[in-house]
């Protein structure tokens, strides 16, 4: 039997693994965080969040701004 190692044993992100998921700094991913922007599961204290990758790639995509000049 082999084990498959390079899918997480989670499927929720801490938010320093949030922010390597979007390639962003750990503050970005709070003040979208507060801002409301991006979702997040508030587990104990002020900052322990937890997110899903599918709410991070939603938010960068919602945060997506058209190129200039491009046309639908």
């Amino acid at each position: 039997m082999v084990l498959d190692t390079s899918a997480p044993s989670s499927k929720w992100l801490t938010a320093e693994q949030a922010a390597a998921h979007a390639q962003l700094s750990i503050k970005t991913v709070y003040r979208a965080v507060e801002s409301a922007a991006l979702r997040a599961a508030r587990v104990g204290g002020r900052r322990s969040l937890r997110f899903r990758a599918e709410w991070i790639d939603a938010w960068l995509e919602a945060s997506a701004e058209p190129r200039e000049g491009h046309r639908p």
